[in-house]
Order: C-alpha cells, then sequence, then structure tokens
C-alpha cells in the first residue's frame, strides 16, 4: 500500500470512529446512550475535557455515566449530535482531528459545538488518547476563521 493509500484508509477509520463516538451520544425516551461504543473507541486511560471551566479530566467511563444520569433522571430525555465539518490530520502512528456538531437537546434546543481528538495508531486499529471540546456560536464561522471548510458528515 503507499503512503497516500495508508493516509486515506487511515482518514477513513478515524472518521469512522468518530461518527460512532457521536452515535453513541444519541438517546430517547426508550433508547439509552451506548456507553460500549462510547468508551470502546478510548484508550483505558483516556482523559475527556468537557467544554466547562476550568476545565476538569474525566475518564470515558465517568463521561458515559454522566451522560445516561442525564437521561435517566428526566433532565435531557432526548439528545442527538449530528456531524457538521470534520478535519483529520495522519502522521504516523498519531492522528489529531477536529470534528464540529450540532447537539439537539429535548427537541427544543440546538447548539453547536468542536471537539479535538488526540487519536494513536494500536496495532488492533486507532484510538482515543484524549478529546476536548466547546460550546461555539457557530461551526460554519470557526471553520471559516481557520481556513477549513464545515461540510455535513454523516453520523
Amino acid at each position: 500500500m503507499t503512503a497516500a493509500n495508508q493516509t486515506a484508509a487511515d482518514r477513513e477509520e478515524i472518521a469512522a470512529l468518530i461518527a460512532r463516538q457521536f452515535r453513541a451520544l444519541y438517546w430517547d425516551e426508550e433508547t439509552p446512550p451506548d456507553a460500549a461504543a462510547l468508551t470502546g473507541s478510548c484508550l483505558p486511560e483516556a482523559q475527556l475535557f468537557a467544554s466547562a471551566r476550568p476545565t476538569q479530566a474525566q475518564s470515558a467511563q465517568d463521561f458515559a455515566a454522566r451522560m445516561a444520569g442525564l437521561r435517566d433522571s428526566g433532565r435531557i430525555p432526548l439528545f442527538e449530535e449530528k456531524g457538521r465539518g470534520l478535519h483529520i490530520w495522519v502522521v504516523g502512528n498519531v492522528a489529531v482531528a477536529m470534528a464540529g456538531c450540532e447537539m439537539h437537546e429535548n427537541r427544543t434546543e440546538v447548539t453547536e459545538d468542536i471537539s479535538a481528538f488526540l487519536l494513536v495508531r494500536n496495532p488492533d486499529g486507532w484510538a482515543i488518547a484524549s478529546q476536548a471540546w466547546d460550546i461555539l456560536p457557530s461551526i460554519t464561522s470557526a471553520f471559516a476563521a481557520t481556513g477549513l471548510g464545515a461540510e455535513p458528515f454523516d453520523v
């Protein structure tokens, strides 16, 4: 496989991994979030950093439990993410991805956020080593300010 073909295959695998992450965070009154899918793409010691400040690291397992708690408590009975832009840089066994999305809460509130992923390639494929995200007024404007497009991607 040529280096260009390998990079294209890596980008495709990473895009699928990120789409699974976003799909894992879909829930409604009948369907809980998919904690196994959410945590399964992360290294065991991966750290996640939510948008709240001051920032505090949390494990993927703790984050998954917090999301399930929001549904189970009735605070957010419906949650869905829709991909709004994805950029992936692969160099050897390391990759960085920026993924924009819309978050739909309770069929009424829509916010946009950006997630930054640090990924590493293991013998069995790519895994998330760390993820951080923040709420933004507009994904399209944020990507445009960096010279990147914000084309939707399938989740």
